[in-house]
């Protein structure tokens, strides 16, 4: 029987996903989180639940390049340059 990860490490990541105000850096570092989380699940015996938590990685990684503000470059001052 396949075992789902915990709500309380779900619901997180999904948070994540759906809010498109958080930044790019921050689905990058939770990817990272959910990562060692399945490092500790593989280590422990829990292949199922450590597959769950990188495929939310990968969800979360996958998305951060469409997070990423374009630089606001203000523009020129017309007469006062030199």
């Amino acid at each position: 029987m396949k075992r789902r990860l915990p709500r309380c490490h779900r619901t997180p990541a999904q948070l994540l996903l759906r809010v498109p105000r958080f930044s790019a850096d921050a689905l990058l570092i939770a990817a990272d989180a959910y990562r060692e989380l399945a490092s500790h699940h593989a280590l422990n015996g829990a292949p199922d639940l450590a597959e769950q938590a990188h495929a939310i990685a990968r969800q979360l990684t996958d998305e951060a390049p469409r997070r990423v503000v374009p630089a606001h470059i203000p523009p020129s001052c017309k007469g006062d340059v030199p």
